[in-house]
């Protein structure tokens, strides 16, 4: 299978699209954005007029939000119009569960098949994407999820298996509600820390001499933040404001998400949107605070780990051993 379709060349679906024609796939590409297209079909990819024309055995959606997704595959020119029975589509988009749930049942009735996917790399996507050095979560049907597994593994180090594909998009959303909340909690105990002359990299070194393994990295996340590590605050909103919505029609009480939000609203008034959350967070509780942050600050680049054979893992089928 090494002809497909991607649509969507932003901070993600470059690179994406880049690591694909390394790989040797035959890629056709659509963008709202010509430049970026004409920047890929350099490379080796072909143009092509319209998201329907883009529409492959598998397409591949890597979008900011929802609102492009439908747009990119119910419009007239979408991908839907392009589908042939028996093919795939990939979302690795910024979708909302409810979307994703809308997008199974309208592909289905097509009789294509629909995956919902979630990129995870701990680094600059324009840095880590090309290299393979992300985890992808799929959710769907095991058929057409082994159908693709060739071109997720050409993709990340790691594929991890869940059987909704819905389920991807829930959990990505509940990692950003840990990251947003420990941006802010960790711009919090610095300016306590550096108000009392503490150098926050003894702290760093305390957990990590404590065990305090999961603490240790969250800090040291917020250490890096001036390497431009993590989602702009933009993006964290979005999916903290997606995580109340499904609260709301859920009629579940979420009062830390909600403060999260609230204090996410205060970086975006101060024009702190698209710089990454951490640093966001930094510079607003410098303002909020007045105690100056530039310390609680590392320059070294963090580690990756070297690229190794990808691996496959069906995440249900770990839980049933728990």
């Amino acid at each position: 299978m090494k002809s497909i379709g991607l649509v969507g060349l932003g901070n993600a679906g470059r690179p994406l699209a880049e690591r694909l024609l390394q790989k040797g796939y035959e890629l056709r590409v659509y963008d709202l954005n010509l430049e970026a297209m004409e920047a890929v079909a350099k490379l080796g990819a072909v143009k092509v007029a319209s998201a329907r024309d883009a529409s492959s055995q598998v397409t591949i959606l890597v979008l900011p939000s929802s609102t492009e997704v439908r747009a990119a595959v119910f419009d007239e020119q979408g991908i839907s119009a392009g589908l042939q029975p028996g093919s795939i589509l990939l979302d690795l988009s910024g979708t909302d569960p409810g979307c994703a749930r809308e997008l199974e049942r309208r592909i289905e009735e097509r009789d294509a098949h629909f995956l919902g996917a979630t990129l995870h790399a701990a680094g600059a996507p324009s840095v880590t994407i090309p290299k393979g050095l992300l985890s992808i979560v799929v959710g769907g049907r095991r058929e057409p999820i082994e159908a693709c597994l060739g071109i997720l593994k050409d993709l990340a180090q790691k594929v991890v298996c869940v059987r909704e594909p819905w389920m991807p998009k829930v959990m990505k959303i509940a990692i950003i509600m840990f990251a947003a909340t420990s941006s802010i909690l960790s711009a919090e105990v610095f300016a306590w820390l550096l108000s009392q002359g503490v150098d926050p990299r003894l702290f760093l070194e305390l957990l990590r001499t404590t065990g305090s393994r999961e603490s240790a990295g969250r800090v040291e996340e917020f250490l890096r933040r001036n390497r431009s590590y993590g989602g702009a605050l933009s993006n964290s909103y979005k999916d903290i404001r997606q995580a109340l919505e499904v609260a709301a029609d859920q009629r579940l009480p979420l009062p830390l998400m909600s403060l999260v939000n609230q204090i996410q609203e205060m970086g975006q008034a101060h024009g702190l949107t698209r710089i990454n959350t951490p640093a966001a967070m930094s510079k607003l509780y410098e303002i909020l605070t007045g105690v100056d942050l530039s310390r609680a600050a590392l320059d070294g680049e963090r580690t990756f780990p070297e690229p190794h054979e990808p691996e496959v893992v069906y995440l249900e089928e770990l839980v049933k051993k728990l």
